[in-house]
């Protein structure tokens, strides 16, 4: 299985992956977020394999 990430701050960007990973059994969202300061958060204590992630978020941006 697949343990992916979502970050964006844009509610329905994050709905859009969201439904599109749903399609895809090899995959499981283990977490989302809005904010890029909790991603980094979560980020530091838990693995992932795949994260998708807005570059051009407020405060601190995908790059950061």
């Amino acid at each position: 299985m697949i343990r992916c990430v979502v970050v964006d701050d844009e509610p329905l960007a994050l709905e859009i992956i969201e439904t599109y990973l749903s399609q895809i059994k090899e995959t499981t969202i283990i977490a989302r977020f809005s904010d890029p300061v909790e991603a980094f958060t979560f980020l530091q204590s838990n693995s992932v394999d795949l994260l998708f992630l807005d570059l051009n978020m407020p405060v601190l941006n995908g790059m950061e």
